[in-house]
Formats: structure tokens, C-alpha cells, sequence
């Protein structure tokens, strides 16, 4: 598996590190099963699935598969 990371992820992973621990270990659960552990989007954001941080921080995901 292949996994990407934008230009405004690496920016935010810097710019809240006090959390940075947390993001890492969701980052690694939605490696290891993408689509058991977020929830899909709707609408303009169909396709994409989202995994809560903390209250303030969301990850948004495209999963494929190849």
C-alpha cells in the first residue's frame, strides 16, 4: 500500500505537535484497516472517509484500491 500525505498534513503535523503522538497512532490504524476505522463522507466529500483526532482535529482519507 502506497499512502500519501499533503502538503497541508505535514504543515498541520507541525504545527500541532503537542499531538502529534495521537495523529501517528490514527495514521497507523487507518493504515492498518482503512475502511473499519473511518466513517464515510457524504455529499461534495463522497469518497472519502474521516477519523477524529481529538475534538478540534479531524483526518479526512481517500482510500484505493489498486
Amino acid at each position: 500500500m502506497e499512502v500519501v500525505f499533503s502538503d497541508v498534513f505535514v504543515k498541520s503535523l507541525k504545527k500541532h505537535s503537542s499531538i502529534k503522538d495521537a495523529i501517528k497512532k490514527k495514521v497507523d490504524m487507518i493504515i492498518g484497516k482503512p475502511i473499519a476505522i473511518g466513517e464515510p463522507l457524504k455529499g461534495n466529500f463522497r469518497g472519502y472517509y474521516s477519523c477524529p483526532v481529538k475534538k478540534k482535529f479531524l483526518i479526512i482519507y481517500m482510500y484505493c484500491k489498486v
